[in-house]
């Protein structure tokens, strides 16, 4: 298949990928909003600080599905459907492997977590283990799920994903609904009703990937070759996406030892910010992520490259049209967001969050390259190791007498560190050109990002500083501002060529 048809397919699980976000980003904040009224402040805290025990292990199940995306591309740019198929059935067999160890530490050092470490009045005690109890039910449901869902994203069917989450959100809220009118104990009916939901997706997934592909055969496959590749693959996948959750929770401990939970609060309501800024961007990698694995398993490693570099640059661009505004009218924003209930350091720790993410902008198409390859021992040894360094760092910085906001500057000086480390490993994996990559992406990127701001800071400094009508005017212009740079000097001709093309190919076939 051509590249000018990957690129289409591209553009439109992007949109689906868009869509699939939106709504569920809407009907997800309603929703938390509606339960917590329904179910009341302790039990929907139960469920939450229950659940959360078993939510502790997502980042396995999530490190799984990577690395099952990444072998089912491989094998699809191999075009080995012997192949495809047994190690779908691998995959099955890993995730059975897998559930059954969860299960094991969820009935042992989980329940004893629950029953002797949580802070649960007696009289509510019951339903938190019944909550518990449906809680790893629903998680080996997911378990059981990865590989379906996996395998639909690396076939790039990104609008069964999308369906299927939307209807996944529409269901919860549905079932918030009915609650009221249910005669049992709420807390337990809502766990009930939701592992209902679960189940429904899984035998959606499973519906629709034997009926669409014939690789998906429920059996399992107890090949040592495909196993091993899986279960090593996985696991460093699983220490790299350990070390991430590990420096998070540390940069979140050290804050409450030296300052409390009012900067605790303080981090998390910028890091609210940063995911709904990041969807746009994560939705696009997620849609080009399948080509770059397939491009390696082809040899068509020009057009992987090509493809790399202008994803990285788009990452960039969308990432900077939604910040700029943000970092410049924070104070405004959280304002209207919050009211006078924003907590001190918001603001620094929203603009410092949001240029960080700006670096991972550039990291996360690397590593999707990385992870092509299939050689991520050393890769993840270094990123994750360097990452960790960030908490003990962190917390000598705050033992010397800094302020919190030293935190997360140490994270962005790391966070840049880390991705020139990325280039290196990843030069001794390919033939890697650090100078046409520096050409390529870094000039272009960092033109666009120094002119576009000029003009917004102007404004900044010059309009009245409590005039509302200003402060959404200078958001216009800076998002218009970064798309014009981003247009005149960040894109070359041939991606202009490409999004022009594909524009008024979806006008005229309404997608």
């Amino acid at each position: 298949m051509g590249n000018d048809s990957n690129s289409t397919r591209i553009a439109k699980n992007t949109i689906f990928l868009y869509l699939r976000s939106f709504i569920v980003l809407l009907i997800s904040l309603y929703t938390s909003r509606v339960i917590l009224k329904v179910l009341g402040i302790e039990d929907y805290g139960i469920y939450n600080v229950v659940g959360g025990i078993i939510g502790m292990l997502s980042f396995l199940n999530t490190s799984m599905a990577s690395t099952y995306q990444r072998y089912f591309n491989y094998e699809m740019g191999k075009k080995n459907e012997v192949a495809l198929t047994n190690l779908f059935k691998s995959s099955l067999t890993v995730q059975l492997i897998y559930a059954i160890v969860i299960i094991v530490i969820a009935e042992t050092i989980g329940l004893w977590f629950l029953n002797n470490k949580l802070i649960i009045s007696p009289e509510r005690m019951n339903a938190a283990r019944w909550v518990y109890q449906i809680s790893i039910a629903s998680f080996v449901l997911t378990v059981i799920q990865a590989p379906f869902s996996a395998f639909i994203i690396s076939k790039e069917k990104m609008n069964i994903f999308a369906i299927i989450s939307i209807l996944d959100a529409i269901l919860k809220l549905f079932i918030i609904f009915l609650l009221p009118y249910t005669n049992s104990d709420k807390l337990i009916a809502y766990a009930c009703l939701l592992i209902l939901i679960t189940l429904l997706d899984l035998i959606i997934y499973v519906v629709v990937c034997k009926k669409r592909f014939h690789n998906c055969t429920i059996s399992l496959n107890w090949n040592k070759e495909n196993l091993k590749s899986l279960i090593n693959f996985g696991g460093w996948g699983m220490i790299g996406s350990l070390a991430y959750t590990l420096k998070s929770q540390g940069i979140n401990i050290i804050l409450n030892m030296f300052f409390g939970p009012i900067v605790n609060a303080a981090r998390g309501i910028a890091y609210q910010i940063l995911n709904a800024v990041e969807i746009f961007t994560q939705n696009f990698q997620t849609s080009f992520r399948p080509q770059l694995t397939k491009s390696y398993a082809e040899g068509n490693i020009s057009y992987m490259y090509k493809l790399y570099y202008t994803a990285t640059k788009i990452s960039f661009y969308m990432l900077w049209a939604l910040s700029l505004p943000i970092i410049i009218e924070t104070p405004k924003i959280l304002y209207l967001w919050l009211g006078n209930n924003v907590p001190e350091y918001t603001v620094a720790f929203t603009r410092i969050i949001l240029l960080t993410a700006l670096v991972s902008a550039y990291a996360n198409p690397t590593s999707a390259i990385a992870y092509a390859t299939g050689k991520i021992k050393n890769f993840i040894t270094w990123v994750s190791s360097l990452n960790l360094l960030i908490v003990p760092i962190g917390f000598l910085f705050l033992k010397l007498g800094f302020g919190p906001e030293s935190t997360m500057i140490v994270s962005l000086v790391m966070t840049i560190l880390v991705q020139i480390v990325r280039l290196f490993v990843l030069k001794k994996l390919l033939v890697f050109s650090l100078s046409e990559y520096f050409r390529k992406v870094i000039t272009p990127t960092m033109i666009v990002f120094i002119l576009s701001s000029i003009i917004p800071f102007f404004l900044k400094r010059t309009m009245p500083q409590d005039n509302f009508f200003m402060c959404i005017l200078n958001c216009f212009v800076s998002i218009a501002s970064v798309g014009i740079f981003t247009w005149v000097i960040g894109l070359n001709k041939e991606e202009k060529h490409l999004i022009l093309s594909k524009l008024n190919s979806f006008i005229k076939h309404k997608i």
